[in-house]
């Protein structure tokens, strides 16, 4: 007898109406930019090489890294939830809990839920004008945005020992182009993140996307060849440059 699927997981939808645009994720499953402060930050797509290469690329010194951004605003942690032992699934936080993190995010409409990462859960940790290739054959994929290793040591043992306690656990938010996308970018947790890797459990995710993917933007498709031009310069990576190509192109025809 075949069972059931499990029910999807609960889907919160919330409006960002003054949202600042400090934060924001372009474009869709396919290919993704990640703008901090109106900089290109971090770019992840498909690699044209086969149906399941992806690439990542951080951009190079000078564009904004996500502990300035955290900077501009006060900054509360994501707050802990229980997920159903059965599903993994939990219930979405209050978006007050959120505020802080909201209030950057560019304004529209997002949709949240949360739920714990699939085992096959890979982290990505682009580096600086550096081209990472992966196969993605994995559930869901995490590209950390701030520094990594995270440097509070004393933070993750904290969270370590929270996490093997079972029950009420603390919680990790990504920002995602999709609410389909199975590739996210760690907005905050990093060292909650490293925590759960060394307690060896996956970890729990709440999740944002806009409702309605952003397209991408012909002056960030500019910046984003500026800030990520060392990387094909320094590797003559001709699948970058074909990121660059599609990107441009999809810009030029608009929101469809």
């Amino acid at each position: 007898m075949i069972g059931r699927p499990p029910p999807a997981p609960t889907a919160l939808v919330l409006d960002v109406p003054d949202g600042h645009g400090v934060i924001e994720v372009t474009g869709d499953e396919s290919s993704s930019l990640l703008v901090l402060a109106g900089d290109p930050a971090l770019l992840e797509a498909g690699d044209g090489c086969g149906s399941m290469g992806r690439l990542a690329v951080r951009a190079g010194p000078g564009a904004s890294a996500m502990a300035e951004v955290k900077a501009l605003a006060e900054w509360l942690t994501a707050p802990d939830l229980v997920p159903d032992p059965r599903t993994g699934r939990a219930e979405p936080p209050d978006p007050l809990r959120l505020r802080p993190l909201l209030s950057l995010l560019s304004p529209g409409r997002y949709v949240m839920t949360a739920e714990v990462a699939p085992h096959r859960l890979h982290v990505v940790h682009p580096r600086a004008h550096q081209v990472d290739h992966r196969y993605a054959d994995e559930d869901l994929a995490l590209l950390t945005t701030d520094f990594w290793p995270p440097g509070d040591h004393a933070a993750v043992r904290r969270y370590r020992a929270r996490i093997r306690t079972g029950g009420v656990r603390p919680a990790l938010v990504a920002l995602f182009p999709t609410a389909a996308s199975r590739v996210g970018y760690l907005l905050d947790g990093h060292h909650k993140l490293a925590a759960y890797e060394q307690a060896g459990v996956p970890p729990l995710v709440i999740r944002l996307a806009p409702q309605t993917p952003r397209p991408f933007r012909s002056g960030d498709v500019g910046r984003a060849r500026a800030a990520f031009t060392g990387a094909a310069s320094a590797g003559h990576d001709d699948a970058l440059h074909r990121v660059f190509a599609d990107m441009r192109e999809e810009a030029a025809q608009g929101p469809r």
